[in-house]
């Protein structure tokens, strides 16, 4: 059994704390937080232990939850890490590329496992998608769209929470960005535009992504509420053998292929997926000693796409990837 504790057990931490539970070859034995009651409310509810120095945490378990936060993100895991400590980080892995490189290091030195949490990748229609394209049914990828984005909202006002400083992109569309890379490869272009409609230069409402990859395949990625009534989760691919069309909302996937008409195929959605599919195979990589399907370094990629999202947006112009910072 893989003994695991959650550090930061508002919002995220929260879902995480509750989904532990439900996770084969896992044992739930300790939640840390900066507010020590909160971590003794979830604790009394899961009759497991409450720390407030997530240090005394370290010494009871073989991996951590880490839903601080993003900023908070890099010293917990540095930490962690430099006790032996694997780490499972929610998304996004950090707000700067410089950070994201500390903790693929750290993670790198000490010979831990550092997952990042984009739970998207466990969606049983996204999990199809990538199966049906690994088995040629739409031939070499050429054109990616994905959306992830609400019926109109606007204007509004920025958050005053932490999330309101790091931007409504990298927060919480960072999910697609990952996602599209998941299906592109590697990203080598990004060409951008972000509005707001509140006028908050770093508080942006809709962002649109051109993505090349090394791979050839182009990419459009659409964040934020600004499409009207007729807000979209879904993620288009065409190849030259046929379009495959993943709905996340309905959980289905539409096939076509070249000469012929769109198909219906539902996923399978036995097992574990979602938030308790990512937390699965996090534990299965720590108890067999293998990387996680998204690591630090598939984690950064899509923090990096953001990043040259909002710089080509700023200065007009094409941003070459890998980025300098």
């Amino acid at each position: 059994m893989v003994r695991i504790g959650v550090v930061g057990v508002g919002g995220m931490g929260n879902a995480h704390c509750n989904s532990l539970p439900n996770v084969e070859n896992c044992e739930f034995v300790g939640v840390a937080d900066l507010r020590l009651d909160a971590a003794e409310a979830v604790a009394q509810r899961h009759q497991i232990r409450a720390f407030q120095d997530y240090y005394e945490l370290f010494d009871v378990v073989d991996a951590v939850v880490v839903a601080t936060p993003p900023v908070a993100h890099t010293q917990v895991i540095v930490d962690a890490a430099a006790v032996g400590v694997h780490a499972f980080c929610e998304k996004p892995l950090s707000l700067t590329l410089a950070d994201a490189d500390t903790m693929i290091e750290a993670s790198d030195k000490a010979g831990t496992h550092l997952m990042v949490g984009q739970v998207l990748r466990f969606y049983p229609v996204h999990e199809l998608g990538r199966q049906m394209i690994d088995a040629g049914d739409i031939g070499d990828i050429t054109y990616i769209e994905t959306d992830y984005t609400g019926p109109y909202n606007a204007p509004r006002n920025r958050p005053e929470s932490w999330y309101g400083t790091v931007g409504g992109l990298l927060e919480n569309g960072i999910h697609k960005s990952d996602l599209i890379n998941w299906f592109g490869g590697t990203a080598i272009t990004v060409a951008a535009e972000v509005g707001s409609f509140s006028g908050h230069d770093d508080w942006e409402d809709y962002t649109v992504s051109l993505i090349r990859y090394d791979s050839g395949a182009v990419g459009i990625l659409r964040w934020g509420g600004f499409l009207g009534a007729r807000g979209t989760n879904e993620t288009i691919i065409d190849g030259s053998e046929g379009s495959l069309r993943l709905d996340m909302a309905a959980d289905l996937a539409y096939l076509k292929k070249r000469g012929g008409e769109w198909e219906e195929i539902v996923p399978d959605r036995e097992g574990p997926h979602g938030v308790v599919g990512e937390l699965t195979h996090f534990v299965d990589c720590v108890r067999e000693n293998r990387t996680p399907m998204i690591d630090g370094r598939g984690g950064k990629h899509a923090v990096e796409v953001v990043l040259a999202t909002y710089q080509s947006a700023k200065e007009g112009t094409k941003v070459a990837l890998p980025m300098e910072e």
